[in-house]
C-alpha cells in the first residue's frame, strides 16, 4: 500500500482513507474494497495499530481506522457510513440491492459483521482475553489497547456465545443458496464484509494474506475458540474473494 502523510492528504482535493498500516484489519480492508469496487480513487493514510496516533486525532477526532475524509464533510468511521459514501461517489454495480427488503437484509448483515457488538467486536474480544490471560495485571494495565477497545473479562462468555450464534445464523442463511451470494444473485456489501472479516475466523493463506507471523497467530485465536463452525462459511468466503476481490491483500 502506498501511503501519504496527513499533510499530503489534507492538501488533496478528493477522498482520503485512513487505514491500518502493516496489518490486514478487517474494518480497513473492507473499507478499501468498497471504494475499489466503485472505482473511487483515494489517498491512503496510515493508522499505526496500538499507537497514540496523536496527529490523526488532531485531524479527524478519531484514533482508530478506517476513517474516510471527504472535502466538506465530517470524517466517517462506521461501516454503513462508508458504504453509503462509496455508493454515492462511485460507479459500477451497486453493493446494495434495489429491493428494500433485500437491502435491509444486506445492511443488517453488515451491521452484524462489522458494527458495534457484531462478529468483529466479539472476535477481537476473544483475542484480547487470550492475551490478558498471558499477562500479569501490571503489563495489561500498561497496554492502552485493553481500555481503548473496552475489554472486560466478565464479558468473555457472552462474547463467545454471541460469536457462535452469529456463525450459526450466517451458515443457516448460506445453506441452500444456489447463487453463491448471501442475498440475491450478485455481490453485495454483505458478501464483501464477510470475506474480509472471515480472516478473524481463519486467515487466508499467506500468498493471499501476507501478514506477519505474530498477527496471523492472533487472528487464528477466535477460530480456535469457535471450532466446529460450518465449512460453508469459508467456502462462501473463498468464492467471493477469488471471484470478486483484489489479491493479495496490500496493507
Amino acid at each position: 500500500m502506498d501511503y501519504v502523510s496527513i499533510e499530503a492528504a489534507q492538501a488533496g482535493t478528493g477522498l482520503a482513507l485512513v487505514v491500518n498500516a502493516g496489518v490486514p484489519g478487517p474494518w480497513s480492508e473492507s473499507a478499501k474494497a468498497l471504494f475499489r469496487h466503485h472505482q473511487v480513487p483515494f489517498l491512503a493514510v496510515p493508522q499505526i495499530p496500538a499507537a497514540a496516533n496523536d496527529a490523526l486525532v488532531a485531524w479527524t477526532g478519531h484514533r482508530n481506522a478506517p476513517i474516510a475524509v471527504y472535502p466538506g464533510e465530517a470524517p466517517m468511521t462506521r461501516a454503513l457510513e462508508l458504504l453509503q459514501l462509496a455508493e454515492r461517489l462511485g460507479s459500477g454495480p451497486s453493493l446494495l440491492p434495489e429491493a428494500r427488503s433485500a437491502r435491509i437484509q444486506v445492511t443488517g448483515w453488515v451491521q452484524e459483521i462489522a458494527g458495534e457488538a457484531g462478529f468483529g467486536w466479539c472476535a477481537r474480544h476473544l483475542i484480547f482475553d487470550t492475551w490478558a490471560r498471558q499477562m500479569n495485571p501490571e503489563t495489561r494495565a500498561a497496554n492502552p489497547m485493553f481500555s481503548a477497545y473496552g475489554y472486560d473479562e466478565s464479558r468473555q462468555e457472552s462474547m463467545l456465545e454471541s460469536a457462535q450464534m452469529f456463525l450459526r445464523d450466517l451458515a443457516d442463511a448460506l445453506t441452500g443458496r444456489s447463487t453463491g451470494y448471501l442475498v440475491g444473485d450478485q455481490l453485495t456489501a454483505a458478501d464483501l464484509y464477510w470475506a474480509y472479516f472471515s480472516n478473524l475466523l481463519a486467515p487466508l493463506p499467506n500468498e493471499v494474506n501476507p501478514m506477519q507471523a505474530a498477527s496471523r497467530a492472533a487472528y487464528e485465536i477466535p477460530g480456535q475458540m469457535l471450532a466446529g463452525y460450518d465449512p460453508i462459511l469459508l467456502e462462501h468466503r473463498d468464492f467471493i474473494f477469488f471471484t470478486h476481490l483484489q489479491q493479495p491483500l496490500d496493507f
